[in-house]
């Protein structure tokens, strides 16, 4: 059961806290993509640091090539970081390569330091199950600009993961962050206003953050609305194996 539980708002945070397991979370989009491989039956997914590096360890290694640079595929590459193009392909028993902006390099950087895995709104209560088998939990925010601005989405998404934990562990310790996650509710009234008022609360902070608006600008809204939906992927990609600048993934469900 867990006992303490926080939340780095910066992947850079994680470094100081002193946690047994991390859940990295990159809502817009690796770890929602992630989630949705795993889903559709994905093998395993290597994650790296460097675009170089992806490209040389696909073509070494026969792995199918996703990823992103500015939102969008760079040269060479087989597929995006597009969780709605994930959920339409079939990717039953292939091993993957996946290199972001953000998201890659925060899965990396807490490898190593405990055991680690990825979460997003999509495989929310399978993570949460997760953690609870963990004293101490991170929940480290990706970030945007390679994890150096605080990103909404991601602390959305933690926000809700620390409501689920909380639920299912009483006597709780919550860290500063955790506890204004706990605590945040409202909220998505001043950050997306003129959403509709019908959308619930995490498809509404998903689509007002700012990364969601660069993302819709280039014609990825089907990707923002697919981040926002809760539990579409019983998956937990789990780090089995890691090195300098790369991590492998596994279903651990």
């Amino acid at each position: 059961m867990t006992t303490w539980l926080d939340v780095a708002l910066l992947p850079s945070e994680a470094e100081t806290m002193e946690a047994d397991a991390f859940l990295v979370i990159d809502v817009l989009r690796a770890t929602t993509t992630i989630a949705t491989l795993f889903e559709h039956g994905l093998a395993d997914l290597l994650v790296v640091d460097d675009i170089e590096a992806a490209r040389e360890r696909a073509r070494r290694e026969g792995r199918v090539l996703f990823g992103e640079v500015g939102g969008l595929p760079p040269e060479g590459f087989d597929h995006g970081n597009s969780p709605a193009e994930a959920a339409g392909l079939d990717v039953r028993g292939k091993g993957a390569v996946l290199f972001t902006t953000n998201g890659t390099r925060a899965i990396c950087g807490v490898a190593g330091r405990g055991q680690a895995a990825t979460a997003a709104f999509a495989n929310a209560g399978a993570a949460a199950r997760w953690a609870a088998g963990h004293e101490r939990v991170a929940l480290v925010c990706a970030g945007n600009s390679g994890g150096k601005r605080f990103a909404l989405e991601d602390f959305a998404a933690a926000a809700r993961l620390v409501q689920i934990i909380a639920r299912e562990s009483p006597g709780l310790e919550l860290g500063d962050a955790a506890g204004v996650a706990a605590e945040a509710t409202g909220y998505e009234d001043w950050i997306a206003p003129g959403l509709p008022q019908r959308t619930d609360r995490s498809a509404r902070l998903v689509a007002g953050a700012h990364h969601a608006r660069g993302l819709k600008a280039l014609g990825l809204e089907a990707d923002i609305a697919f981040a926002a939906r809760e539990d579409t992927s019983g998956s937990v990609p789990i780090v089995v194996e890691h090195g300098e600048g790369w991590a492998l993934l596994r279903d651990g469900r």
